[in-house]
């Protein structure tokens, strides 16, 4: 295994998966950050990692070769900026920034300093969503004709947490959750048309009106026509978290509760499809380590994350417009 010298900005909820899968793909990092006082050293276990609460002091001693940006979005495209101003790979997390504009600064700096950015849109190395993609290629469905996909439950306390802070997070529900959904219809059906939504915040007994919408409904149009119903929400009891793709000789689900990717023929006889077990989020720091040891092209790149926040910057506005 290469001696990638391996860094995470950030120690929170997704920079702890992050600690853990690059330790899964074979990679100890040697270097965490956060600026809140204790949160890197409490990470830091017996890795044998340094502990920084300083980002610049951090970027100037830990000789890093990648690192993982896990803060808040509102913070990504500065922290990504300088990271790769200092001659770094960068993979960010989901979304890439609230702005197109911001996404743009990310890649002219990534091109500057000749190195990789990629963006943390971990579903797509998911191996039910990679066979997913892979039958909607071999014809098993037909043509493809529609993209039905929900992710909502019950976040607890969402009002008191980030997600629904704007200064920190771009965005509600549109931003953190249903960019996954967007960059999904992409992967399987590439790029957009027409974008729509509908958008809401309500006090209920969950708790207040948030500040950002808790709950929505974006439709999307792929350039060959392919229709897209995305639904999302953190306030919305049971759980359901499903895509399924309907063709004109069947459909293929993903349900995440279960981890099973199910083929349903003309005649509604159900398979479901035997997948390995693969964590996705050490697969894609995987993948990204033999990127920059020039093993693999990248599967996630800046412009993927450019467009997938293009189409929910669209999505906010349309919903704010009606």
């Amino acid at each position: 295994m290469s001696t990638l010298r391996i860094g995470i900005i950030g120690c929170g909820g997704i920079g702890r998966t992050h600690f853990h899968a690059w330790i899964a793909a074979g990679y100890t990092p040697v270097a965490l950050c956060d600026t809140t006082p204790g949160a890197a050293a409490a990470l830091v276990g017996d890795s044998g990692a340094h502990a920084y609460e300083d980002v610049t002091l951090l970027l100037a001693e830990a000789q890093l070769d990648i690192v993982s940006i896990c803060t808040p979005p509102t913070t990504h495209c500065a922290l990504t900026v300088q990271a790769l101003d200092a001659k770094v790979h960068v993979l960010v997390e989901k979304p890439m920034a609230p702005t197109v504009a911001e996404c743009n600064s990310m890649i002219a700096a990534a091109a500057r300093a000749h190195r990789l950015l990629s963006v943390g849109f971990c579903h797509r190395f998911q191996p039910q969503i990679v066979a997913l993609k892979q039958a909607l290629s071999d014809g098993l469905i037909g043509t493809p004709m529609m993209f039905q996909n929900r992710f909502a439950g019950v976040m607890p306390d969402v009002h008191q947490r980030w997600f629904s802070d704007p200064a920190l997070a771009g965005g509600g529900v549109i931003m953190d959750t249903c960019v996954h959904s967007v960059d999904m219809f992409r992967f399987f059906f590439g790029d957009v048309r027409r974008v729509q939504a509908s958008a809401t915040t309500r006090a209920t007994d969950l708790g207040p009106a948030l500040r950002v919408e808790d709950t929505a409904i974006l439709t999307l149009t792929s350039l060959d026509g392919v229709l897209g119903v995305i639904e999302a929400s953190w306030r919305s009891a049971p759980g359901v978290w499903a895509v399924t793709v309907f063709g004109t000789t069947g459909s293929l689900t993903m349900n995440y509760d279960t981890m099973q990717l199910v083929h349903q023929n003309a005649d509604g006889v159900a398979t479901t499809l035997p997948i390995p077990d693969v964590d996705r989020f050490s697969a894609e720091l995987a993948h990204f380590a033999s990127c920059v040891l020039g093993k693999a092209q990248l599967r996630v790149t800046g412009v993927d994350g450019r467009q997938a926040t293009a189409i929910l910057v669209a999505a906010m506005a349309d919903a704010k417009s009606t």
